[in-house]
C-alpha cells in the first residue's frame, strides 16, 4: 500500500472512530441519523478501498470461459460455477493472497454472499423503470399505456405501480425485449417480498450455497466437485438454501477468498490481487440487472482484462465494459482520466483451443510448408484464421491510439492438463466436472492445434521477429497461455497498480470530503446554541496535523517517495560516474604505464634478465663513478616499494578493492545527505508542531496539576515532533558490508592471464596489443565493473536508511495513532462545564479537525529495485576480460 494509501486509510479510521464515540442523536432527528449512516458507508468504502489489492475484472460476453480461467489461473478445477451453457448470474470478487511455502496446494478461505442496500434495489427499480420506457416506445403501445408507464415511476412510495403495470402490459409481447425487461422487474419485486431483511447484510456460505449464489437459476446444481473436500468451512451465520434460491435477484457480489502457492502462481512483491468475474452482458433472463450491478462494481474496479471468445471472435460487449469505465460515478467521484484508462485495459483471446479451424492440415501446409516467409499478415490472412484475425484487431481497437500491449491467448482446459502434467493438481474431486465441460465442449469435432502454433510461433521469429503473436503463440502452446497470463496480471500490478489504486483511492476521498462538511454543517444545524471552548478544536487539529506530518515523512524517508525522486537518484549515479573515473585514474600504475611507451604509443617490454645482467649492472655503476657520475642511493625500503610497470592483473587487484571501498563510503555519505535534505524539508512544519504541543501543554499546566499519562503523552508528542531526533537517527545508520567474494568476483580481468607487455609473452605477440589504447581500454573496464558493483549496493544502503527512518518514525507513531490518545488529551478539557455544554457538537468538532489528507509528493507507480546498471564509457572487447 503507497504512502498516500495509508493517509487515506488512517484519516478513514480517524473518521469511523469519531462516529463511534459520538453522542447517540436525539429521537427525533432521523435526517441526522440517516446522514450518519451514509457517511459511516461511504468512509467504510474509503477505508476497503485503500486497504484491499489492486482489483481485475474478467470481462466478456455470455459463455466466453471467463469462470473456468479463474479457475485455471488459481489452479482449483470446481472452485465456480461452470458448464458449457452460460453460468455465471452474479458479480464474484475472488481475494487472491500468496500461500506460505509449507502449504501444499491452493486453498479456499472464505465464501459469502453480499446483498444489495435498500438504496442500491431502488435505485435498481428506477433503472428498470427507465429501460421500459426506452422500449415501450418502440412496442407500439398505446399513449394510455406509456402514460401509466410514465406514471409509475418508483418513488418514497415504492414501485408497486410499476410492478402492476408490468403484470398488466409488460407480458403482454412475448419474446420482446420489453416484455423480458418486465419480466426482470418481477423477479425482482418477487425477490425483495421474500428476501427484504437481507439487504445490506452479508452470510457466510457452504460450497454448495457458493455455487448456487453465483449461477443463473436455470442451471442444474453440481453434486460432485467443489472445496467442501478440503474440509473448509467458513464460520458465522448461514441463510438458508429456500431464502438464498428466491433471493437470486437481491445479491450484489459473491465473495471468496483464497490462498495459492507459488507453484500456480507467484505474485512476488504484489502479495495479493483481486479478480472479479462478471456475468455477461446478454443474458435473456437477467441482462439489464447484469448491467447494471456490473456498473456499480466497475466503478470501483482498478482495471479490466476483456476475454473475447475464440470460437465466435469480438462482439459489441467488449466495447461496453470499456465504455462503463470511462463514466462518472454517481456518488459524486470524479471519472477517470485518459491516463488512467490507457493503463486499465487488458486483452486476452479465451477457448483458443477450440478456434474454428476447418483444415488443419491444409493451414500448416500453407502457413509451414510454404517457400515465401511467414509473416503476421500471411498468418492472420488465412481462411482458418479469420477469427484470429478479428480477435486482433479488436484487441487494438479497445486501447487507445498508438497503444499497444501484449495480446494473450489463452486455453483453460490446455492449462488444466498441463497443471496436471506438472504434479501440481491432483486426479481427486473435480476431475468429472471437468471432463463433462471438456467433453461437452469439444461436439465441434474441432482438433486440438496446440502443436502447429508452437511450431508457426518459431517460424514466425525465424521470418518476421518482433511481432507480438510470437510470444501469444509459444505461450499458449506451452500451458495454454495462463503462465502468460498471470505474469501479465502481476506485472500489470507491479508496474501500474500503485498509480491506478491510489487515484481511485484519491477519487473516492474527495467524494468522502465533501460528505464530511455536510454532515459537519448538519451536525451543527442541528445544535445552533452550542459550542465547543477554541482548545478543544486546537488539539483536536494539532493531533490530526502531527498524524499527517509523520505519514508524510514515512512517505519521503521509508517509501522513498521524495520530491527530488528520480532526478536524485539519476545524479547520484552520474555522481558516481565520474568519482569512479577519478578513483581508478588515480592508481600510481597507469603512471608508470603511460611513462613507458615508445614514439609509435607502444609500451616497452622489459628484456628477458639473464645470468651476466647483474654483473654487467655493476660494471656500469663503476664506469659512472670514474666519471663522476654516481652516487649510491639508500635502497628503498621494503615496505614501501616503488610503483612499477604491473604486469598482470593480480597487480591492480589491490587498487581496485580500495577503491571499491571508497566509493561506497561516498555513496554511504550522498544518499545520508539527501535523506537529511528531505528531512530539512519537513522541519519547518515539525517544529511548528512542537511549539504548538509546547503552548497546549504550557495550557494545561496553567489549568492545573497534569495528571501522569496525560503528561507523558505530551510530552511523547512534544519529542516526536523535534526534527533533530529524526537527524540524529539517520546518522546512526550502519552502512552495510560488502561480500569481499562479490567485490572479487566483480573485478573485470581474467587472473590466470598475464598483460600483453609481460616480458615472459611470446616475442611473436602482436605488437598492437602492447599500443596504449589498449591501456585506455583496460581503466575504462575497470571504471565500469567499479560503478556495476557499487550501483548493485545503492538499494541496500537506501532500504538501511529508509528502515533507520521507519525505526525512529515508529517511536513517534506509536503515541499520535494510538486509539486512546485523543480522549486522554480531550479528558482535561471535558472537565469544563463548556465543554459538557458542547457535548451534542463532539463529533462536528472532531470532524472538522480531519480534513483531506494532503500527500506531500503524489506518488506514481512505486519504483524497480535499484540494482540496475549505468554503463560506463564505451568498451572495446578484449581477451582480458572474465569470460
Amino acid at each position: 500500500m503507497g504512502a498516500s494509501t495509508d493517509m487515506y486509510a488512517q484519516w478513514a479510521v480517524g473518521m469511523l472512530e469519531a462516529l463511534e464515540r459520538a453522542p447517540a442523536h436525539d429521537p427525533d432527528e432521523d435526517a441526522l441519523a440517516s446522514r450518519r449512516a451514509e457517511f459511516r458507508s461511504g468512509v467504510a468504502h474509503l477505508l476497503g478501498e485503500a486497504r484491499d489489492p489492486l482489483s481485475i475484472g474478467v470481462v466478456g460476453e455470455f459463455s466466453a470461459g471467463k469462470s473456468l480461467l479463474i479457475e485455471a489461473l488459481l489452479g482449483m478445477p470446481g472452485l465456480l460455477s461452470v458448464s458449457h451453457v452460460p453460468t455465471t448470474g452474479n458479480v464474484t470478487a475472488i481475494r487472491i493472497d500468496q500461500s506460505s511455502d509449507g502449504e501444499p496446494g491452493p486453498s479456499l478461505q472464505e465464501r459469502a454472499v453480499v446483498y444489495c442496500t435498500a438504496p442500491e434495489t431502488a435505485e435498481l427499480m428506477a433503472h428498470l423503470h427507465g429501460r421500459l420506457k426506452e422500449l415501450a416506445g418502440l412496442e407500439g403501445l398505446g399513449e394510455r399505456e406509456l402514460d401509466e408507464l410514465g406514471a409509475a415511476r418508483p418513488g418514497p412510495e415504492g414501485w408497486q405501480p410499476l410492478v402492476d403495470w408490468c403484470r398488466r402490459y409488460g407480458l403482454s409481447a412475448q419474446g420482446s425485449k420489453m416484455s423480458a425487461v418486465a419480466e426482470e422487474t418481477l423477479l425482482l419485486h418477487g425477490a425483495y417480498e421474500e428476501g427484504a431483511p437481507l439487504l445490506g447484510r452479508r452470510y457466510d456460505l457452504s460450497d454448495a450455497q457458493a455455487k448456487q449464489a453465483m449461477s443463473l437459476p436455470s442451471v442444474p446444481r453440481e453434486r460432485d466437485g467443489g472445496w467442501d473436500r478440503r474440509g473448509t468451512a467458513a464460520p458465522g451465520s448461514r441463510i438458508p438454501d429456500d431464502v438464498l434460491a428466491a433471493c437470486v435477484p437481491l445479491i450484489r457480489k459473491v465473495e471468496l477468498r483464497v490462498r495459492v502457492p507459488r507453484t500456480v502462481w507467484d505474485l512476488g512483491d504484489v502479495g495479493a490481487l483481486t479478480l472479479m468475474d462478471f456475468p455477461g452482458l446478454n443474458s435473456p433472463k437477467s441482462g439489464v440487472r447484469d448491467r447494471f450491478l456490473s456498473r456499480r462494481e466497475l466503478r470501483d474496479i482498478h482495471t479490466v482484462l476483456v476475454l473475447m471468445n475464440a470460437q465466435r471472435g469480438p462482439v459489441a460487449s467488449e466495447q461496453d465494459f470499456f465504455d462503463m469505465l470511462r463514466e462518472p460515478t454517481a456518488d459524486g467521484r470524479e471519472r477517470r482520466s485518459d491516463e488512467e484508462l490507457r493503463e486499465s485495459i487488458l486483452v486476452a483471446g479465451g477457448r483458443f483451443d477450440q478456434l474454428p479451424v476447418d483444415d488443419a492440415a491444409g493451414l500448416e501446409a500453407a502457413l509451414l510448408g510454404a517457400p515465401e516467409r511467414l509473416t503476421e499478415r500471411r498468418l492472420l490472412g488465412q481462411k482458418d484464421t479469420g477469427v484470429l484475425d478479428d480477435i486482433v484487431e479488436a484487441s487494438q481497437s479497445l486501447l487507445p491510439a498508438g497503444q499497444h500491449k501484449q495480446l494473450i491467448l489463452v486455453s483453460p482446459m490446455v492449462g488444466l492438463a498441463a497443471l496436471r502434467a506438472s504434479g501440481v493438481l491432483g486426479g481427486e474431486g473435480a476431475d468429472g466436472t471437468r471432463a463433462r465441460v471438456r467433453e461437452a465442449g469439444s461436439d465441434t469435432g474441432q482438433p486440438v492445434l496446440t502443436g502447429l502454433w508452437a511450431r508457426v510461433a518459431d517460424r514466425l521469429e525465424a521470418d518476421a521477429p518482433g511481432s507480438g503473436l510470437i510470444r501469444a503463440l509459444r505461450e499458449y502452446a506451452h500451458d495454454g497461455g495462463l503462465r502468460l497470463l498471470r505474469g501479465e496480471l502481476t506485472a500489470h500490478a507491479r508496474e501500474h497498480g500503485g498509480t491506478l489504486k491510489s487515484s481511485a483511492v484519491r477519487r473516492r476521498a474527495g467524494a468522502v470530503e465533501r460528505a464530511r462538511l455536510a454532515l459537519i454543517t448538519a451536525e451543527r444545524s442541528a445544535h445552533p446554541e452550542t459550542e465547543y471552548p477554541p482548545a478543544y478544536q486546537e488539539i483536536q487539529r494539532t493531533l490530526h496535523s502531527t498524524r499527517q506530518a509523520l505519514a508524510a515523512l514515512r512517505e519521503v524517508l521509508v517509501l522513498e517517495r521524495a520530491t527530488d525522486g528520480a532526478r536524485g537518484d539519476d545524479a547520484l549515479r552520474r555522481h558516481l560516474v565520474d568519482e569512479a573515473a577519478v578513483a581508478v585514474a588515480a592508481w600510481p600504475q597507469w603512471k608508470e604505464l603511460f611513462a613507458a611507451v615508445d614514439r609509435e604509443r607502444h609500451l616497452v617490454v622489459a628484456p628477458h634478465a639473464t645470468e651476466g645482467d647483474a654483473d654487467f649492472a655493476q660494471h656500469v655503476q663503476d664506469e659512472l663513478a670514474l666519471l663522476g657520475l654516481f652516487t649510491q642511493e639508500p635502497a628503498a625500503a621494503e615496505s614501501d616499494p616503488a610503483p612499477g610497470i604491473p604486469s598482470g592483473p593480480e597487480e591492480l587487484l589491490v587498487a581496485f578493492r580500495a577503491s571499491h571501498e571508497a566509493l561506497l563510503a561516498l555513496v554511504h555519505d550522498r544518499i545520508r545527505a539527501a535523506y537529511e535534505a528531505r528531512l530539512d524539508d519537513h522541519a519547518d512544519s515539525l517544529e511548528d508542531l512542537r511549539r504548538d504541543w509546547i503552548e497546549i501543554t504550557a495550557e494545561e499546566q496553567r489549568r492545573g496539576k497534569l495528571p501522569p499519562p496525560r503528561r507523558d503523552r505530551l510530552g511523547a508528542l512534544i519529542a516526536t515532533t523535534n526534527p533533530e531526533w529524526y537527524r540524529a537517527e539517520l546518522r546512526q545508520t550502519v552502512p552495510p558490508q560488502p561480500d569481499p567474494v562479490d567485490v572479487d568476483a566483480g573485478f573485470p580481468l581474467r587472473l590466470d592471464r598475464c598483460f600483453p607487455w609481460h616480458p615472459d609473452q611470446p616475442e611473436d605477440r602482436d605488437p598492437l596489443e602492447r599500443h596504449v589504447a589498449h591501456v585506455v581500454r583496460m581503466r575504462r573496464e575497470l571504471v565500469a565493473a567499479l560503478v556495476d558493483l557499487v550501483h548493485g549496493h545503492l538499494a541496500a544502503h537506501q532500504a538501511e536508511f529508509a528502515r533507520q527512518a521507519g525505526k525512529a518514525l515508529a517511536q513517534g507513531e506509536r503515541y499520535v495513532n494510538a486509539t486512546d490518545t485523543p480522549e486522554l488529551l480531550l479528558s482535561g478539557l471535558r472537565g469544563d462545564g463548556a465543554a459538557q455544554g458542547g457535548a451534542p457538537l463532539d463529533l462536528a468538532a472532531r470532524l472538522e479537525a480531519m480534513p483531506l489528507p494532503r500527500p506531500s509528493a503524489r506518488p506514481g507507480a512505486a519504483r524497480g529495485g535499484r540494482t540496475s546498471t549505468v554503463k560506463g564509457p564505451a568498451q572495446q572487447p578484449t581477451a582480458l576480460r572474465k569470460s
